[in-house]
């Protein structure tokens, strides 16, 4: 069956002005590639809202210079996504969050290894599971994190291309658990338009921060808080959120976060007085969000 178009308006990246239909992303049902583009033409947030329209079950690959990404659909919905750029595994982030040890990590690994010799499929989330170590309540939620926490990354590229594949299930990744789509653009819209406020006060991810020389106006009202502490710890004589992220195993976004709060309360400050304005991708990132707003209807 050939692809039928799409009557409903599909906006440019810049959103001022509709994409000719046969410029548009397509789905060639029976094809073995269902959609392909570029992140130049078409915003993340109208393609996955195109794939959930459609209900289509598949996996999207991103790729941008030496980056990856990959983000997993079934019937239109989210249930995996990864990126070269994300740190942390969903086992290291849930030792870190000391939900588990890192001896129930190392055991149910153990068991996931022993498994792929038998040709067993469960996932390391449901060997969490069933050994006891968490339940699914807290699996769902670490799971729902590590999406967000991904297709933040994603969701900052400019530039790149795609391709949606139908016939990739990803069924490997499935472990049940999947998020609505809207939902994670509304969670991606507000990341980002958090992360545009702290390009203000930090112009870059290799902006260089070290401890205040001198204490701030409240600083005997400063609690400093763990993940501040876990900053701290790695700042040496100076490092910015990129490498501190890779230092701690806290993600871009997060990282970004604590040290905005701390750069406000005094504890720390940049190490030369490099001042911009906040960027201009995150701004225009969240505008495209705004924007993308219209459903695009399928051919089932």
């Amino acid at each position: 069956m050939a692809s039928a178009a799409t009557s409903a308006p599909l906006k440019s990246r810049d959103g001022n002005a509709d994409i000719p239909i046969s410029d548009r992303p397509h789905i060639l049902v029976g094809g073995h590639v269902a959609l392909e583009g570029t992140l130049q033409d078409f915003s993340l947030a109208d393609v996955f809202r195109l794939i959930a329209a459609g209900k289509k079950t598949g996996t999207l690959y991103l790729e941008q210079d030496s980056a990856r990404g990959r983000v997993c659909f079934r019937d239109g919905r989210i249930f995996f996504a990864s990126s070269s750029e994300a740190q942390d595994s969903l086992g290291r982030r849930l030792v870190r969050a000391h939900v588990i040890t890192d001896k129930q990590l190392r055991q149910a690994l153990g068991l996931q290894k022993i498994q792929k010799k038998e040709k067993a499929s469960r996932r390391l989330g449901q060997i969490l599971v069933d050994e006891g170590y968490i339940d699914d309540a807290v699996l769902e939620s670490f799971i729902q994190e590590q999406i967000s926490d991904t297709l933040f990354d994603l969701f900052r590229w400019e530039e790149g291309s795609m391709r949606f594949e139908a016939d990739d299930s990803g069924a490997e990744e499935d472990i049940g658990i999947s998020t609505p789509v809207e939902a994670v653009i509304t969670e991606a819209a507000q990341r980002l338009e958090q992360w545009s406020k702290i390009g203000v006060r930090i112009p870059s991810v290799d902006t260089p921060f070290v401890m205040a020389a001198g204490p701030g106006e409240n600083l005997a009202e400063i609690r400093v808080k763990p993940r501040e502490w876990m900053l701290l710890c790695f700042m040496h004589g100076g490092c910015g959120i990129r490498g501190l992220a890779e230092d701690t195993g806290y993600t871009v976004f997060e990282t970004g976060r604590v040290l905005h709060d701390m750069l406000a309360s005094g504890l720390v400050e940049a190490r030369d007085d490099v001042r911009s304005a906040a960027p201009e991708a995150a701004s225009e990132a969240a505008e495209q969000i705004d924007q993308s707003s219209e459903v695009v209807a399928l051919a089932g």
